[in-house]
């Protein structure tokens, strides 16, 4: 036999002995007791976590794959506490000792990965929120911890997207329920004793209600917190106690699994991070996964076949570990590539999700697991304590230490703290953001100079908020000396009276309404108008403030295009000057966050640039409208742009505050261009966009 042949089958047997080496399966597999649809449904619960979070379509409820836990949890781990409750051989050590190796593994495998991973790539004020939310995930209150600072939006606000351990929330829900409910149900078992089931029903009511209740008054709190979210775990050990009689039939069995199934699914496809979530929404998953599980108790049926299913059951295996993983990757990923993941990220952000937890399973996991572990009880305890006294002083050391900013030089911490505060750069003076109006006295109104005179009204989204500064500075050298000006804005809100966000809080086209009526008044001399394209919003046509239907991305720019034409007739038909502004360019990354990175990994050889979101068609039509209306046009890229691109920065630092809005202290670079279109009068059909003057900004802007 020849060498390469000798070779080939050396390779062949040491990839079939490294295969062999890997179980595939769960540990709970070798038990009589053994479910593997169980497995197959924590599939059905991770995998929708994973594609909403890397925002594939037809996911957009996947969160709820959260919540298919919980149900499943309540019913795995209950039934191990009443079986041996009812034994009498239940031990607080044994039960915590199962804790400790079915969840500190993976999860300080999880926190290892995460703090290398952040010591490289974080910058000082981001790698201080990770030690400190690293040392209440280590006490199992980051739950509490991301209740506090998750901002407006909570979980869904833009604010959570960048805390590496933000999935950690419900990790901690679950443990706090399992710190109480053994001691709850022993006490029940021996007060209660044959009204156990009816206590736990009691405590379902008692815990959805609450949670109902705190939706309306708090639900950051209605999310994040035990009581509110304990009714989703006990529905799971009702399940355990056998407090509703098993099926004996299977077209019972195959009807209730179906429609389990598809109350999932419902979730899954139609829920929205604007669904008001989790209070009466939170019954679809919770009630779906409970029936899978009910209706597998008692005999087979189709549902449970598939769910057996060889390849979703080991998806179903490494969930905990996947759950772990994924969020973290994302977030380093978005990191890395500045912005929203492109399709070659999304699917190595899958890839890797997948054979991260496979190798944490079979490598850190499954020594810990089992009968056959290599490892003792009091080894055990000795190594929860060990790394969770480790992962608090880690965690204490990063926050005490304020990130650790010595891990880079002084001129890449100076590029770092000039773009945060880039961020922060912006006069939010007079924004009316998520306002609800039923009169002008709800309108809150920003004024410039003299107002007892002629005023221009400046009326737009927070793209006119942002000429504020600059507005104020033009009065200041009294270029404007006989008039006044007033601003009226509602940002995210586009000038359209039958179009709305879908978002809730929002009252743009009621806002839209008003501010025409003010324009309308006789003191209003000029009305300046302006507006970020609709890009990327969700975005309804609606009637008296109420959304009928959603819109398309084209249709929202149809619409809004055709009302800002009709208000410019209006208007100059009441006599008005009008000068519509053009669209400011719109980068596809936060350009404060782009410089900050770029300085990061510059040392890496590792720079990311900027793409201009492109709308030519929104510009170009309000070019034609403006011509065709007689009306003037300020356009911003007249400062910002030339042939070669629009600057963004200088000598490395941001003039922008974010993806499209210029910071405050920058503004003035638009100050001549806007001095000439307020003073200038010019003549119908002699409009739109002027030449590019780049003169005023640095030749050394990168652009």
């Amino acid at each position: 036999m020849s060498s390469q042949a000798l070779s080939a089958r050396a390779t062949v047997s040491m990839w079939r002995g490294l295969i062999s080496h890997f179980s595939f399966e769960s540990k709970l597999a070798r038990s009589g007791h053994y479910r593997p649809d169980i497995d197959g449904l924590r599939a059905l619960a991770v995998l929708p976590v994973l594609f909403y979070h890397t925002e594939l379509p037809g996911f957009s409820g996947g969160y709820v794959g959260v919540d298919i836990f919980y149900v499943i949890s309540g019913y795995l781990i209950t039934s191990i506490i009443a079986k041996d409750i009812l034994a009498g051989r239940f031990s607080f050590v044994s039960f915590y000792e199962r804790r400790i190796r079915r969840i500190f593994p993976a999860l300080f495998g999880v926190v290892l990965f995460c703090i290398l991973a952040g010591a490289v790539f974080l910058e000082p004020n981001e790698f201080a929120s990770f030690g400190k939310s690293l040392l209440a995930m280590t006490f199992f209150v980051s739950n509490i911890y991301f209740k506090r600072t998750g901002g407006v939006d909570g979980y869904f606000g833009n604010e959570a997207h960048s805390q590496v351990l933000l999935h950690t929330w419900s990790l901690s829900v679950e443990e706090q329920f399992y710190l109480f409910f053994p001691t709850v149900l022993i006490l029940l078992s021996l007060v209660a004793k044959k009204r156990v089931r009816e206590c736990l029903w009691g405590g379902v009511a008692v815990s959805f209600a609450i949670n109902v209740w705190a939706m309306h008054h708090s639900p950051r709190a209605a999310f994040y917190l035990l009581i509110p979210r304990a009714w989703e775990l006990l529905l799971g050990a009702l399940l355990a106690v056998r407090a509703i009689p098993l099926l004996k039939s299977q077209w019972a069995r195959e009807i209730v699994n179906l429609t389990g199934l598809g109350l999932i699914a419902w979730a899954v496809v139609m829920f929205t991070h604007t669904t008001e979530f989790p209070g009466y929404a939170a019954l679809s998953p919770c009630v779906g996964a409970a029936m899978i599980i009910y209706a597998g108790e008692n005999g087979e049926s189709m549902v449970r076949k598939v769910l057996s299913f060889r390849p979703l059951v080991f998806i179903g295996v490494i969930s905990y570990s996947l759950y772990l993983y994924h969020w973290p990757i994302i977030v380093f990923t978005k990191y890395l590539s500045v912005g929203a993941l492109s399709t070659a990220t999304t699917v190595f952000v899958i890839v890797f999700s997948l054979l991260m937890p496979f190798i944490s399973y079979e490598f850190i996991e499954a020594p810990f697991r089992g009968s056959d572990s290599v490892f003792n009880r009091r080894q055990i305890f000795t190594f929860g304590a060990v790394t969770s006294i480790a992962s608090a002083a880690l965690g204490m050391t990063i926050y005490a230490n304020h990130g650790i900013p010595g891990r880079f030089s002084a001129p890449t911490r100076e590029l770092i703290a000039a773009n945060a505060e880039r961020k922060n750069d912006y006069e939010e003076v007079c924004s009316n953001w998520k306002k609800m109006f039923a009169s002008m006295a709800d309108v809150t109104l920003c004024t410039v100079g003299d107002q007892s005179g002629k005023k221009i009204l400046f009326w737009g989204d927070s793209h006119i908020q942002q000429l504020y500064p600059l507005v104020e500075k033009v009065y200041e050298e009294r270029a404007l000396p006989d008039m006044g000006a007033i601003f009226a804005i509602a940002a995210g809100c586009s000038p359209a009276e039958h179009m709305n966000r879908v978002t809730p809080g929002f009252d743009c086209d009621t806002f839209t309404r008003l501010a025409m009526q003010r324009a309308e008044q006789d003191d209003v001399d000029t009305v300046f108008m302006g507006f970020a394209a609709p890009y990327v919003l969700e975005l309804c046509r609606s009637e008296d403030g109420k959304c009928l239907e959603r819109i398309s991305e084209d249709e929202a720019h149809q619409r809004l295009l055709q009302e800002v034409e009709g208000h410019i007739r209006k208007l100059k038909s009441a006599g008005k000057r009008v000068i519509v502004s053009l669209p400011f360019p719109l980068f596809d990354k936060s350009i404060p966050d782009l410089e900050k990175h770029n300085a990061i990994l510059h040392r890496l050889g590792w720079d990311t640039t900027a793409r201009e979101v492109d709308l030519p068609s929104m510009r170009d039509r309000l070019v034609t409208i403006a011509n065709n209306s007689g009306v003037e046009v300020f356009d911003p890229r007249k400062s910002l742009c030339s042939a070669e691109g629009c600057v963004i920065e200088f000598h490395g630092v941001s003039i922008y505050k974010d993806h499209s809005h210029i910071a405050a202290s920058q503004i003035e670079i638009l100050k001549s261009n806007m001095e000439t279109v307020l003073q200038s009068r010019a003549a119908p059909g002699a409009n739109g966009p002027q030449g590019t003057n780049l003169g005023s900004l640095s030749s050394g802007a990168r652009q």
